[in-house]
């Protein structure tokens, strides 16, 4: 079912949605997981001459400083003003007792150079890998190491992420809120939630649940989510569109043995359409109505998964999307599956023995 944009005017940054607490938002933001140093500010100065108005970080990712860098060329040469740019960022595992929710916010806002957010969101909602002991931020390391060191990914002595059971998100949000009520973010949010955390989460929500960030690509279109989140007024954001799957965190390969990006069908409608198979996917997401965080460290990339707003793809070829939906998910992240709040359950092998944690973090940073 073809969803209409709840703003279609395209103004610079493209379409916007408008969120449940009116904050408006544009649709299509840059991502700058596993960019690369050097190459992160390029991409973000890039996406924002280009027409970009929202950034996606998180500082797990270990660039936020760098990202940071890139916002404030961009302010002091005068192509866009702060105002003008929708920044999002995230709280990590380690950092979900309250009182260490504040902590990683102020590490995020020092690196990014700014004041407040345009959105926060919690990262995942299990607090694993975590020892929920002390607040930790990229400075004490973004990969796996022992929880002596306080790292951001802490590994027990058998070499297992470390998991602080006695947390739950719930208490999370509302040092989130918190955190909305001093002015230091605009809106806040959530993350690879699974229905009904998001459903608990808004049960007790002071301030409006905006946006629910989950994988969503062609071969997980994720219908039932998409429509629950229309119907509770959270703006389902996609996050991986494309489904590229070479996360270091992928575990199995889709059932169709290659990735949408090289899907016939994609590559048939590319050709049918001029356009490369990144925009073609692109432009389904946006015709049905979702919102996606879209991420390349090359400049030229960056600007043609832009170049979505003067065409349309047919409602007939629309529909042969449907054909695709397998349900796979790349990134299941197994190794924190031991927390109690692991959204993912359902989706392990029936005879899942719990793994190591591996050797390098979620942005592939090694140690």
């Amino acid at each position: 079912r073809r969803r209409e944009m709840v703003v279609p005017s395209l103004s610079v940054g493209g379409p916007r949605v408008t969120l449940a607490g009116g904050v408006s938002m544009p649709m299509v933001a840059l991502g700058t997981w596993k960019s690369p140093p050097g190459a992160t500010a390029a991409a973000v100065v890039a996406a924002i001459e280009e027409g970009y108005r929202f950034i996606d970080a998180a500082n797990d990712y270990n660039n936020e400083k760098e990202v940071g860098e890139a916002l404030a060329q961009c302010f002091e040469s005068g192509v866009v003003r702060r105002e003008e740019v929708f920044v999002q960022a995230k709280l990590w595992n380690t950092n979900h007792r309250k009182e260490h929710v504040r902590a990683d916010l102020d590490q995020t806002l020092a690196d990014l150079g700014l004041d407040y957010l345009d959105s926060f969101v919690i990262h995942w909602p299990q607090a694993a890998p975590s020892t929920g002991k002390l607040p930790t931020t990229r400075l004490d390391g973004a990969f796996p190491e022992h929880y002596s060191k306080n790292s951001m990914f802490p590994v027990d002595d058998e070499g297992y992420f470390c998991s602080d059971a006695d947390s739950h998100y719930l208490e999370t949000w509302t040092a989130m809120e918190e955190l909305v009520d001093a002015g230091l973010c605009r809106t806040i949010g959530l993350s690879n939630f699974n229905k009904a955390q998001v459903a608990e989460v808004l049960a007790h929500a002071r301030h409006p649940v905006s946006v629910l960030q989950c994988e969503c690509h062609p071969y997980l279109q994720q219908k039932d989510l998409i429509d629950f989140c229309a119907s509770r007024r959270v703006c389902f954001q996609a996050y991986s569109p494309l489904g590229s799957g070479d996360t270091n965190l992928a575990v199995d390969a889709a059932p169709s043995g290659t990735i949408p990006l090289r899907d016939p069908l994609v590559l048939r409608l590319a050709d049918k359409y001029g356009k490369d198979p990144g925009q073609i996917i692109l432009k389904f997401q946006l015709q049905r109505g979702v919102a996606f965080v879209t991420k390349s460290a090359n400049p030229d990339r960056v600007r043609s998964n832009f170049h979505l707003f003067d065409w349309d793809l047919d409602d007939a070829d629309l529909r042969l999307f449907d054909s695709l939906n397998c349900g796979w998910r790349h990134l299941l992240w197994r190794e924190t599956s031991h927390h109690p709040d692991y959204p993912f359950k359902d989706e392990l092998p029936f005879d899942y023995t719990l793994e190591k944690a591996p050797l390098v973090s979620s942005s592939g940073t090694a140690a």
